[in-house]
């Protein structure tokens, strides 16, 4: 609910185990990630974009003249435009013919198309990513916590609703469609 006078979250350390000032520095880097997201202003948005797409993306930018700054802005970016891609290089074991994980690389990939996947991919380094790669600790990312039945993809909170919504979409057009066909006939009657 938006108010003037209070915001619409906060944060609540009182009955957590921590000294006094840590509590102080906790509940002073809260303010600062709210003011950085202007959720004051773009809270609603942001809770409505997180519940339908059911996973967030923001680009951290940090000034890199003053790094003890810290954050300077957090810049949305659009989900089906960002995926997180992982190389993961192997080498066999000449002892058990296992598979070893000998490095494990992974970063993100921005593209201005969408992306068909909005999973992580496991690549070979010979697969070729087209796009922007992104450290992983440039992005801080959320997600719903939802998941298909293979633990695959990320779905939101109103993925059930869109097979019924496309089937009420679908009826309304039919039953205009079935008026203008009947018109005459009713017309003679």
């Amino acid at each position: 609910v938006y108010d003037d006078t209070k915001r619409p979250v906060e944060i609540v350390v009182d009955n957590r185990k921590l000294s006094p000032k840590i509590k102080t520095k906790i509940e002073e880097e809260f303010d600062e990630i709210l003011r950085l997201l202007k959720f004051q202003d773009k809270g609603y948005e942001i809770f409505r974009k997180w519940y339908i797409d059911g996973r967030l993306y923001y680009h951290k930018i940090i000034d890199k003249e003053n790094p003890k700054k810290g954050l300077v802005e957090l810049r949305p970016i659009e989900s089906t435009h960002i995926r997180k891609v992982r190389n993961v290089q192997k080498k066999k074991d000449k002892a058990t013919n296992a598979d070893l994980v000998t490095k494990v690389d992974e970063f993100f990939v921005y593209s201005e198309r969408e992306e068909t996947s909005t999973t992580t991919a496991a690549f070979t380094p010979a697969t070729p990513t087209k796009g922007v790669k992104i450290a992983t600790d440039s992005i801080c990312y959320i997600h719903s916590g939802l998941f298909d039945s293979g633990k695959k993809r990320v779905l939101s909170y109103v993925h059930k609703a869109l097979k019924p919504l496309n089937q009420l979409k679908m009826v309304e057009d039919a039953v205009v469609i079935y008026r203008l066909s009947r018109a005459p006939e009713r017309r003679v009657f």
